[in-house]
């Protein structure tokens, strides 16, 4: 599709929304809605009025024929006040109303005659969150009285979306992170270019959060929402929206703090050394012209220092200290370069925020807001866990800065009709940095134990590595109220455009299967990716995403309401990448093409049904297919890997490389043979991520006011991704039988289909797939301040590709098969959470002179089983190009595997004896036997994710308190706070124990060609695959100072 479309479509679009002269946004307001009526039936005419207090905003309709009224674009938060009146009645006043994100607030009344005098006619409202006949799918909601009272250390939104049954990290339902749309005020909040691997918001790379947490007002999160409005994710929705002014003058000034004296020993026995964390900031919020216009900003710092972990000679490290100055001696010496340090290195994070909002009451019927966030972050990274040792000049710094701006206009154009405008503009720019001089990175595995790994050079991913992002967005949603129906009809279009400049390997990557060979000089392998023209090997391109929708929400009785809607969304792409006409003649695929721009169908229905009509027994679901983006990173590849803007040199054995080392980052394109190159390629007819999604709930009300509630969520894959190497050549012939004694016959692999291309990835869709989740929860909030809540969820999802890499090729060489690396049988996903459980108990008091002193106290509780992982050989078993993709065969005895001897190493600064095969038979055995995952599949292959880290545990508290009084007329508090995470290990120091695994896979034993072939075992330094992450298994304190005025 050529650029000049874009100003069209644009045009298309605004003339739609133009074509809408009235309209309601979901995700930013809230509403209400109900029914007048006497004795007798309906009252037609009766006037609504509804007055929030802190603004004096107003909004009022009539009922209609059935006595119905609807008003729409509401303020969320409280409190309100709404007067019911009508000629020959009483009047009837509701106070204390608060209005919950995207939640409508039901108010059903009858009215008296004049002539019956009423003993009270003043009622507080009261609002269910559980019992709300909107709510059909799985969804969450935290409050700002959560947001307050929650322990957190971080100040994150992910601190509290935790809450969320379905949960785990930034992962929901069993899904990839990258298919959720995380919005604040209604504008999109992701990284939608989604380069990283865990986290959802840009600015991730740089360790800071996309908003304060003190300009949010509340969080939602829902996992099935059948309201077609909703949409861009096939995960999870999270919308959080910012705090407004009111005609009050209010503030706070705040100061969150931690240090080495506030942490705990790590399991392995080390104490904290000495770092701080600091976050510090204010807030504040009023009127500039009373009942009409008001602003709010907020302003906050974070800063941090702290060291390394896992460092040369801590207990449980990779190496110690002696041999890391060997070898960093040796490096010096030889090809004088210095790896930097091997003891704890300082690593600082900043980040820079500041928030201001304006919300402007036009008139009556018109509400402005417009609110900007700027953000300037960088983080320090240098990560060491206890497989893996990387030297300081390994690291490098992530830099962000953000400007997010967002235009909001709701207007009331009658009682039957209104309209919701949003317009967002995103710029964000993101880069890496390297630490010390230019050098390629060389890895050193099997490091005194199989699958460890010590690291130096410049860190492969970050030499070549920008990201420019530009967002544009336009949401218009118009509902028109006609008796028992609501209808919706709305758009929500996004327009990007990317610069991606990300060369992995710039400088060159090296792997030696020891330190023995890396002293030798006999390299097992060497990937470099190079230009080859004036274009570093960046990516530019244009893209969009359209979305139209129209529905209808019928209270088909007073007890049952019923949503049926349908939205149709469709990708745009407005440049493609260059032509080469290798990719046609060698594999039938174009890379000068993009998606085509295909319609995407999703229709839904909903329904909630009151059983007996009191709230005690309410009945929801619906079913339908939901539409996400696609992490545009999957898409940058084909622009940037076509054959045409680099060169490859990728070389995996010893032999195919005899120079050996080349430690100039400047000539690594000279090493073998120059000029090959790697393709990405798309599927001509690859669609969006789409899943079928259907949800089953009860909530029921049980003694004592407690509410219970059991939901069923069943997701079934139509779109998702999968890809192939199509430049494997072709099957050769089954693996060796000396290797296995004849008990491992998987196939083997070898040739090219085109010797000039490493590999030819193609990216397709799959259907394979699916994820199911059953929770139960209880809740019960007290009258005198108490509230718990506990929940249970038991899930399972599966899929063929986790998508866990950024790089096509990594997605496809880290997929774990036994038999064709290019058609993955379905297995376990990454992100199955199997079983979840979550409970929180909280208890606040207001006491002393005018309520000002408080003490409240919140304890939240998350325990899971452990995360999947893979069992491998380390090397390439089946000569498909991988040397991390090959599941391991489990022997039954020694004459299942040709174990070969380890040579002893004499030499050097770092002698280890010889292990004899027998002995590594011995230490096998003895490992597999001690496996309660290994042990019950001898004879057989390991699947992909069919093992667990253990079950994780944490408790996590927050106690706060207020001292407050009252100064000319204004109150005054200084609030106290102290956040603990993982109380469990500050009581004991073997509970609360995280668990971690590089990559969720561990290459157990060692494969190498030569010779024949043959099998190495080294057993794990830690006794298991996996070990203890130690600095989120200790226990973490935050104090922190506030002071409150309004």
């Amino acid at each position: 599709m050529k650029k000049s479309l874009l100003l069209k479509i644009v045009v298309i679009v605004f003339a739609f929304v133009g074509s809408l002269s009235g309209a309601y946004a979901q995700v930013t307001t809230s509403s209400m809605t109900g029914s007048v009526r006497d004795a007798k039936g309906p009252l037609p005419g009766a006037s609504v009025k509804a007055t929030q207090i802190s603004t004096g905003t107003t909004y009022t309709a009539g009922t209609n024929a059935e006595g119905r009224f609807n008003i729409a674009n509401m303020r969320v938060g409280g409190t309100y006040k709404v007067v019911v009146t009508f000629v020959g009645f009483q009047p009837q006043e509701f106070d204390n109303i608060t209005l919950k994100l995207g939640e409508p607030f039901s108010l059903n009344i009858v009215l008296k005659d004049e002539g019956v005098t009423l003993e009270q006619v003043q009622v507080v409202g009261t609002r269910d969150a559980i019992f709300n006949s909107k709510k059909n799918g799985a969804s969450t909601s935290i409050s700002k009285e959560q947001l307050e009272t929650l322990p957190t250390l971080n100040r994150s939104l992910s601190d509290f979306y935790r809450v969320t049954p379905q949960a785990n990290g930034n992962s929901f339902g069993g899904a990839n992170q990258r298919f959720n749309s995380i919005t604040i005020d209604g504008a999109v909040n992701n990284d939608v270019f989604a380069a990283s691997s865990s986290a959802i918001t840009p600015g991730s790379g740089a360790n800071t959060q996309p908003i304060s947490l003190d300009a949010i007002q509340e969080i939602q999160v829902v996992l099935a929402p059948y309201d077609v409005t909703y949409g861009n994710f096939t995960g999870a929705g999270v919308n959080a929206i910012t705090r407004s002014g009111t005609n009050r003058v209010e503030g706070s000034i705040y100061g969150f703090g931690r240090n080495q004296s506030t942490v705990g020993k790590t399991p392995n026995g080390l104490k904290s050394a000495d770092f701080t964390d600091y976050q510090y900031g204010f807030r504040v919020g009023g009127p500039i012209v009373k009942d009409k216009l008001f602003f709010f900003v907020n302003g906050e710092m974070g800063r941090k220092k702290q060291p390394t972990i896992n460092n040369a000679g801590d207990p449980g490290a990779v190496l110690t200290v002696a041999q890391a100055d060997a070898l960093s001696t040796y490096v010096r010496n030889t090809y004088g370069y210095d790896v930097g340090s091997s003891a704890g290195t300082d690593a600082e994070t900043q980040n820079d925020k500041i928030f201001a909002r304006l919300d402007w009451n036009i008139n009556s019927k018109n509400q402005l807001m417009l609110r900007h966030n700027y953000i300037k972050a960088y983080d320090d990274v240098l990560s060491r866990s206890s497989s893996a040792f990387r030297f300081g000049n390994n690291g490098g710094r992530n830099n962000s800065e953000q400007n997010i701006s967002v235009l909001e206009l709701r207007s009331t154009i009658s009682e039957s009709l209104s309209n919701n405008l949003l317009l967002g503009y995103s710029r964000v720019r993101d880069a890496r940095s390297t630490s010390g001089s230019l050098f390629p990175h060389v890895e050193i595995r099997n490091f005194n134990a199989s699958g460890n790994t010590v690291a130096f050079g410049s860190e492969r991913s970050s030499t070549a590595n920008q990201l420019d992002q530009d967002i544009f967005e336009v949401t218009d949603n118009f509902k028109i109220f006609a008796g028992n129906h609501t209808f919706t009809v709305g758009t929500h279009n996004e327009f990007y455009k990317f610069r991606n400049l990300f060369v992995n390997n710039r400088y060159g990557y090296w792997q030696f299967n020891s330190l023995a060979d890396f002293e030798a000089n006999r390299p097992s392998r060497l990937e470099v990716i190079f230009p080859i023209g004036d274009n570093p090997g960046e990516a530019k391109f244009g893209a969009a995403q359209l979305g139209f929708y129209g529905q209808d929400d019928i209270q088909v009785t007073p007890e049952l309401r019923f949503t049926a809607g349908l939205r149709v969304d469709v990708p745009l792409f407005f440049d493609t990448p260059l032509a080469n006409p290798v990719a046609v003649s060698s594999f039938g695929y174009r890379t000068d093409i993009t998606p085509k721009s295909r319609p995407l169908v999703s229709p839904r229905i909903g329904f909630n049904y009151d059983v007996f009509g009191n709230k005690t027994l309410q009945l929801r679901g619906g079913t339908g297919i939901f539409t996400g983006r696609v992490p545009f990173v999957w898409l940058s590849n084909q622009f940037s890997n076509n054959g045409l803007l680099t060169g490859e040199v990728r070389l995996t054995s010893a032999a195919a490389i005899p120079g050996g080392f080349q430690p100039d980052p400047n000539l690594q394109s000279s090493v073998g043979t120059p000029g090959n190159y790697q393709l990405n390629l798309i599927d001509p007819n690859f669609r969006l991520p789409q899943v079928f999604r259907s949800n089953f709930a009860g909530d029921i009300k049980l003694f004592a006011g407690i509410s219970a509630t059991l939901e069923a969520i069943y997701s079934k894959t139509l779109n998702n991704i999968t890809y192939k190497d199509i430049n494997i050549a072709g099957v050769t012939g089954t693996l060796n039988p000396a290797l296995s004694g004849g008990q491992d016959n998987r196939p083997t692999y070898g040739g090219k289909v085109n010797s000039k291309v490493t590999n030819a990835i193609l990216l397709e869709n799959s259907n394979n797939g699916s994820a199911y989740s059953l929770t139960a929860q209880l809740q019960k909030s007290f009258a005198n301040g108490l509230g718990a809540m506990v929940a249970y969820t038991y899930g399972e999802a599966k899929d063929v590709n986790s998508g866990t890499s950024s790089t096509a090729v990594s997605n496809w060489q880290f997929n774990q098969i036994v038999l064709d690396p290019n058609n993955t049988p379905l297995a376990y996903s990454t992100f199955d959470t199997r079983h979840r459980i979550v409970g929180s108990l909280n208890y606040g008091i207001h006491y002393g002179k005018n309520k000002l002193f408080g003490t409240s106290i919140a304890v939240f509780y998350a325990g899971r089983s452990g995360s999947p992982f893979t069992y491998l050989y380390n090397g390439d078993l089946n000569g498909d190009g991988s040397n991390g993709n090959d599941l391991l065969f489990v022997p039954i005895s020694a004459a299942d595997i040709k174990l070969v001897d380890i040579p002893a190493v004499t030499t050097g600064a770092n002698p280890t004896p010889l292990i004899t095969a027998a002995d590594q038979w011995t230490a096998l055995n003895a490992y597999i036997e001690g496996d309660s995952y290994l042990s019950t599949i001898r004879g057989q292959y390991a699947k992909r994710n069919g093992a667990r880290l253990p079950w994780q545990h944490s408790f996590d508290l927050k106690f706060i308190q207020d001292l407050g009084g009252m100064i000319k007329g204004t109150s005054n508090k200084i609030q106290l706070s102290v956040d603990i995470f993982n109380v469990g290990a500050l009581l004991n120091k073997d509970w609360g124990r995280a668990y971690f695994l590089s990559n969720n896979a561990s290459s157990l034993i060692g494969y190498n060609s030569a010779g024949g072939g043959g099998y190495t075992f080294r057993a794990p330094t830690s006794g298991t695959a996996y070990g203890v992450d130690q600095i989120p298994s200790r226990w973490a304190a935050q104090f922190g100072v506030r002071y409150i005025f309004n």
